[in-house]
């Protein structure tokens, strides 16, 4: 068994499930329209979720890193192609959002983080599907 393949495959399925847990629930959830203190409420989410996601990702990338390193074939070469359009989306755009909802609630940017986790799980389905089955 290849530890680092392993290690990149569960890492991948952990940030699916999360990603749609995300998609699904805690984003929509974002535009109640009665939400109090929403503010805290959100610097609070998301340092929280930073503690659980960075060592996932930082995990994923690595064994990225290290698989296409090792052997750079078409798949993993693919794969990483997905990984880095997953971190453009999340480090250039929906980061940013976050920023600005941890001071100012807004629907609309809301709206958008959606949409941008809507690609970036459609990326993560697919850098999965591209590892195990190519």
């Amino acid at each position: 068994m290849d530890i680092a393949f392993e290690l990149n495959k569960i890492s991948n399925l952990l940030m699916i499930g999360i990603s749609i847990l995300v998609q699904i629930i805690i984003y929509p959830s974002f535009k109640g329209p009665d939400f109090k203190n929403f503010n805290s409420f959100h610097l609070s989410y998301s340092n929280k979720m930073f503690y659980i996601v960075a060592p996932i990702m930082l995990t994923e990338l690595f064994s990225s890193l290290f698989l296409v390193y090792k052997n750079p074939s078409k798949t993993y070469l693919i794969s990483l192609f997905f990984l880095l359009l997953i971190w453009l989306l999340t480090f250039l755009f929906i980061v940013p959002i976050h920023n600005f909802l941890s001071a100012n609630h807004s629907k609309k940017r809301v709206q958008r983080m959606i949409r941008l986790n809507g690609m970036r799980t459609f990326f993560w389905l697919s850098k999965y599907l591209t590892i195990v089955f190519c």
